[in-house]
């Protein structure tokens, strides 16, 4: 969910260091002070910068980076037209990150492994590499590899962990409340090694998150508040006249589902309570027929995000709607 605003984000950042080891990257062989930090390297194609050689005389030991304590207020996170896109983009050399990003946003608190497998044999991976969640969220991330030095850094330093470090057992955490995406990485591993992991943050409005939904369904006793999260998948199912709390075939289920940009929703008559319909009150979408046949389908592909509402005309004034959530 992009949003355009001009308040900060207040991002509440904790460490906690547990068994840290020595700072810098220590698989490369190079001296432990030396970070082997590739946000240096002015390069994104993972095509790091040849470094001139230099004897032990020639290392300058770097300063050490001051680790977050407290709330800090950085800018809110870049306004961006396509989340999905931009987590696409940004993690398209991450071997772990199959393009379905994990929907979190019914949890207060989500952990996030450092260095882990990244299914090549090296543990250069985020163990969720992509995760959305509702504003407010407590990340923590758990390092996982005493035996090489990581770091979280978000791309436009709204977080930060601090220098590299080996460690198992060391934590770092934020919660962050401004909606957009953050998109984060390991200094070391993040370009060539592709350790990158994103985090798209949603404003959580009302219970589902989309009040015209909760509104359209307000009197529905099969409407929890919470929608059926079916993002991730081609093509979804809907049963039209299936069984509501009144015990009467007049209802859709799920009644309202989420999905993404591109998927189809094929409608299933289940044959039962009489005649039904899909009628829509919003997309401009042409109606199915009226009809009771239990072989019959009818499907939508939604091309554009947005809150489309539907209705059974026969039934509306009883249970007859549902709602599809394309983002």
């Amino acid at each position: 969910m992009t949003r355009q605003s001009k308040r900060r984000a207040f991002l509440r950042t904790a460490v906690v260091a547990a068994a840290v080891g020595v700072a810098g990257c220590s698989d490369g062989g190079s001296s432990g002070d030396s970070t082997g930090n590739d946000d240096d390297d002015g390069t994104e194609d993972g095509t790091p910068t040849p470094t001139p050689e230099q004897t032990e005389a020639d290392v300058e030991t770097p300063d050490e980076p001051v680790e977050p304590e407290g709330q800090t207020e950085p800018d809110e996170p870049a306004d961006v037209q396509s989340p999905k896109q931009a987590v696409d983009d940004w993690l398209s050399n991450t071997d772990n990150y199959d393009g379905n990003v994990n929907s979190l946003v019914r949890r207060n608190d989500v952990t996030i492994d450092v260095g882990v497998d990244d299914g090549s044999g090296g543990n250069f991976a985020f163990g969720r590499p992509a995760i959305r969640v509702t504003a407010g969220t407590e990340i923590q991330w758990i390092w996982q590899d005493p035996n090489s030095a990581h770091n979280v850094r978000e791309r436009d330093e709204l977080f930060d962990s601090g220098r590299p470090v080996t460690s198992s057992g060391k934590t770092y955490t934020v919660t962050l409340t401004e909606p957009g995406v953050y998109l984060y990485r390991c200094s070391n591993h993040g370009s060539a090694l592709g350790m990158r992991g994103a985090v798209i943050v949603e404003e959580q409005q009302t219970l589902s998150g989309y009040p015209a939904v909760d509104e359209w369904l307000s009197e529905y006793d099969e409407y929890s508040g919470r929608l059926t999260d079916r993002t991730g998948e081609a093509s979804v199912g809907v049963q039209v006249g299936a069984s509501g709390p009144d015990g009467q075939n007049r209802s859709f289920d799920p009644v309202a589902v989420l999905v993404d940009v591109g998927t189809e929703v094929v409608f299933d008559w289940t044959g039962r309570g009489g005649s039904h319909d899909v009628t829509w009150e919003d997309g401009g979408f042409e109606s199915s027929d009226n009809v009771r046949d239990a072989s019959y389908t009818y499907s939508v592909t939604f091309d554009e995000a947005g809150v489309y509402r539907y209705f059974c005309e026969g039934d509306k004034p009883i249970n007859g709607r549902g709602a599809v959530v394309v983002r």
